[in-house]
């Protein structure tokens, strides 16, 4: 079974999606900041990575998936995160190649099912 990288600075958070990815069949791996998930991904490239935008800084997600299509050009992204309750309307986000180079943009709380669809789908159109 496909592995995932989840990232992610919300223990509570983590546990639920681990849980679920997991009960799936899915190996998952976690990491809590974007330098852990940069670390995380020197060691072992996953199939896809379950990224949160807001950890360390408000914006670290931001940059963890630049860094990371950069450097893994074809690593499905699947943003999953919680920012648009943080900011005016008219700041919201969408993913594009430049600013937010992810799959697909989703946002918190995400329902278990929602989030085994997301992920499935995601792999299956990077094959």
């Amino acid at each position: 079974m496909a592995k995932v990288l989840l990232v992610d600075d919300d223990v509570d958070v983590q546990e639920a999606n681990r849980t679920v990815l997991e009960s799936a069949g899915y190996e998952v791996a976690l990491a809590f900041t974007a330098a852990e998930a940069r670390e995380a991904l020197e060691k072992e490239v996953p199939d896809i990575v379950v990224l949160d935008v807001m950890m360390e800084k408000i914006d670290a997600g931001f940059d963890a998936s630049r860094d990371i299509r950069k450097k893994y050009p074809n690593l499905p992204i699947l943003m999953l995160t919680s920012i648009h309750d943080n900011v005016d309307k008219a700041l919201r986000f969408a993913p594009d190649d430049t600013w937010l180079p992810v799959a697909k943009f989703v946002e918190k709380p995400l329902a278990p099912q929602e989030l085994l669809a997301e992920v499935k789908a995601l792999l299956q159109a990077n094959k």
